[in-house]
């Protein structure tokens, strides 16, 4: 077995979540849309940073619609999914596609924070503000957000693990 191999056998093993993170530009900040503009997908890397002030870090790829969206809206939301969530992941791994209130087909609400969009559907979100980007030789960028504002609509629900959808984000690009 090689280097990268036992390397990546071992990057497979650091657990994950799934979530759902949106974000929307307002059409005054883009001069090429007559209306805000919405991105949204499904992210895996996703940690807290510190708990006063509360803070969390997110990793987006840096081609990702999202990447470029989230700058220039300065703020994110995290929706939290739950064990009952699973289509979400597979739903919010392309394109996002807005139809007036909804998101590839599920419903959101503005966020009363930030402005980005918090789905419906989850056990919860975090709306954030953000406090700094983090990019260096990696394919993935960092977020750091602020939570400015945050919900817990099933408390009595467990979080979805990646290990519980047959999905694997981690380890090697291949």
């Amino acid at each position: 077995m090689s280097v990268t191999e036992l390397k990546e056998d071992v990057l497979e093993k650091i657990t994950y979540g799934f979530y759902i993170l949106t974000t929307r530009v307002s059409r005054t900040e883009l001069s090429t849309r007559e209306k805000d503009y919405i991105a949204a997908g499904t992210i895996s890397w996703l940690m807290q940073t510190s708990f006063e002030p509360p803070m969390v870090t997110v990793a987006v790829h840096k081609d990702s619609d999202l990447n470029e969206t989230i700058g220039k809206a300065g703020a994110f939301a995290v929706n939290v999914l739950g064990k009952d969530d699973r289509s979400l992941v597979d739903d919010f791994a392309g394109d996002s596609k807005i139809d007036g209130e909804k998101i590839n087909g599920y419903h959101f609400l503005k966020g009363t924070e930030t402005g980005a969009p918090v789905l419906d559907r989850g056990l919860g979100y975090l709306e954030c503000k953000l406090m700094d980007t983090i990019s260096n030789e990696g394919d993935h960028v960092l977020f750091i957000g602020k939570v400015v504002n945050s919900q817990l609509k099933e408390p009595e629900h467990q979080p979805l693990h990646e290990w519980e959808t047959g999905k694997h984000y981690g380890g090697f690009a291949e």
